[in-house]
């Protein structure tokens, strides 16, 4: 028996109406919130493969010559 199925008797043999309620807003709230997370991976990983090694070098050298150092009192 899958994990849904094992929810879905779990829910059916419940007999209070406000629990059921509880149940179901519960859900909805979890629904809401994984639409939220979806956020742009895809999106960022169609990027994957596009910088060539020596690209992805000169960039790396470059973040690290401009922020590995504090400037100023701290």
């Amino acid at each position: 028996m899958t994990i849904k199925e094992q929810i879905l008797q779990d829910i059916q043999s419940i007999g209070s109406s406000r629990l059921l309620f509880q149940i179901w807003e519960f859900i909805h709230l979890l629904q809401k919130n994984l639409k939220k997370e979806k956020g742009n991976r895809d999106q960022v990983l169609s990027f994957a493969g596009t910088l060539s090694d020596e690209e992805a070098l000169a960039i790396q050298a470059d973040v690290d010559a401009e922020f590995s150092r504090i400037e100023g009192d701290w």
